[in-house]
């Protein structure tokens, strides 16, 4: 990049001027988010709401037990005012389902398998440890009980004793 685009002309100035970006504006962007110029001065300014501009449906939210950070949080979300303002809550029970919902697109597991390795106290690192690593069935995983010390100790020293030729 030239330092020289950097440097702001007078008359680029002007130009940007007639588009309604401000000197400021023009040097923050050129400089500060390094923009191309010509990208800086043809670029109109976003626009933004006055203050106020809400009140009406943020009264209407507000009437309808919808709490006025939960109304804009729902605008800059991309909602209409009138729907943020008009749309109820969700009940406790539907933020439940929706949830189990979401949860069992990304399960890893089968929840049948995990239930089960609930059921006989095996916990869930057990478990997926069990598939994932030791490459058992759900079916193993889930029924087979966690192991003693001592027989995780007698399996290893066969291991050993058979890689050893003993």
């Amino acid at each position: 990049m030239n330092p020289y685009d950097f440097y702001i002309t007078p008359e680029e100035y002007a130009q940007a001027a007639e588009v309604g970006i401000s000197a400021f504006s023009l040097e923050r962007r050129i400089r500060l988010l390094g923009w191309s110029k010509q990208r800086a001065m043809t670029m109109p300014m976003r626009t933004q709401k006055p203050r106020g501009y809400y009140d009406e449906w943020a009264k209407t939210a507000q009437q309808n037990g919808i709490k006025y950070e939960s109304f804009m949080t729902r605008i800059r979300q991309g909602w209409t005012p009138e729907r943020a303002a008009t749309k109820s809550l969700q009940s406790a029970d539907e933020a439940r389902r929706l949830a189990l919902r979401a949860t069992d697109h990304v399960r890893v597991h089968p929840e049948k398998y995990l239930r089960l390795a609930e059921q006989n106290g095996i916990p869930y690192a057990t478990f997926h440890r069990r598939v994932k690593v030791s490459k058992w069935n759900y079916e193993r995983a889930a029924t087979e009980p966690i192991w003693t010390r001592q027989q995780i100790g007698r399996l290893g020293a066969q291991r050993l004793r058979k890689r050893e030729g003993g």
